[in-house]
């Protein structure tokens, strides 16, 4: 449940936590500048098509983020043990399959791994593959609730969230770049005062005092230049990564439901399961903290929408609209 990072918050042990980071990694990098930008990128707005919605992913290349997951999807099956038990494997394969066919995805080459694990996780990576943890299997009450979780990891592919994140990242990097730069020129340009004054000096004295001046000045400068550039992290974690994140989980939520219903599974179970999931983790970081929506919270936005998609009859499943009242 969970598009490139730790899904739920729950306790992993240090070598699953390990792979997790190197997974972020694939952010990371992107956002340093190691994917290349193509001509036109900052005008790379389009609409998707399964969201309706305008996304910003101009600045990450698909095949890029593909190739980077990839090597990260490897390294994760050498790390951590993969289940060979048909009875996960083959549940998974099956299960998947039908979502995908939901989803009308089918003709899409997907790749589906079983961790060995007893972590309540699951997630997705470029290149639609889909690793589930056996604690999360095991955690679900039938296939319908697994359904669930695959939906929505299939709806983080369909709604491109990997590319939106990593633009967004590399651009938000650029903005706290240039705005500290600027920040700090301008902080530094209150100590030439000083330089002028040693300059003008007429004894040893003033210029001593005119020199520990301007250096307790430009001292003073850097380090109100690395609060700047902290702050200026934090207000686009906060404002801008952190509220996008829990959008697009509550997103992949509804176009999991959608997806799961086409493939002919219950989706009122997904309701159920984050309402299980919510009695499983009661002690939890305040929300705006977090990159995924609160439990309760997502069973709650998709009870409405189950409830709005039926009562449209045969005009329903169609869309993840919902009306500005609800």
């Amino acid at each position: 449940m969970c598009n490139h990072h730790a899904h739920l918050e729950c306790t992993i042990d240090a070598e699953t936590k390990a792979i997790h980071e190197r997974r972020n990694a694939i952010q990371v990098l992107a956002a340093g500048g190691m994917l290349t930008v193509s001509a036109g990128a900052l005008s790379g707005c389009a609409t998707n098509p399964e969201t309706g919605e305008k996304q910003f992913i101009g600045l990450a290349s698909e095949s890029q983020l593909n190739q980077m997951a990839l090597s990260s999807w490897n390294e994760m099956r050498q790390k951590i043990p993969t289940s060979n038990d048909p009875r996960y494997t083959r549940r998974l394969s099956t299960i998947g399959a039908r979502v995908k066919r939901g989803a009308n995805r089918e003709n899409q080459k997907w790749d589906y791994a079983v961790f060995d694990k007893d972590s309540k996780n699951a997630f997705v990576l470029p290149g639609n593959r889909v690793g589930f943890y056996k604690g999360m299997m095991d955690f679900a009450d039938n296939d319908d609730q697994i359904a669930a979780v695959m939906g929505h990891e299939v709806g983080h592919v369909s709604g491109r969230h990997a590319r939106e994140r990593v633009s967004q990242q590399m651009l938000g990097q650029t903005a706290i770049g240039l705005g500290t730069v600027l920040g700090g020129s301008q902080m530094s340009k209150k100590c030439n005062s000083f330089r002028t004054a040693a300059q003008a000096a007429k004894t040893r004295e003033q210029y001593n005092a005119a020199k520990n001046g301007y250096n307790r000045c430009m001292q003073s400068a850097q380090r109100n230049t690395q609060l700047l550039s902290q702050a200026l992290g934090l207000g686009f974690t906060f404002g801008v990564i952190l509220p996008y994140s829990r959008n697009h989980e509550l997103q992949s939520d509804l176009l999991g439901a959608k997806y799961m219903h086409k493939a002919g599974y219950d989706a009122n179970q997904a309701v159920k399961l984050w309402e299980k999931m919510a009695e499983a983790s009661p002690s939890r970081q305040p929300e705006f903290m977090s990159t995924h929506p609160d439990p309760d919270k997502r069973a709650a936005k998709l009870r409405d929408y189950i409830a709005y998609q039926e009562r449209l009859g045969s005009q329903g499943w169609e869309s993840i609209k919902m009306p500005k009242a609800s």
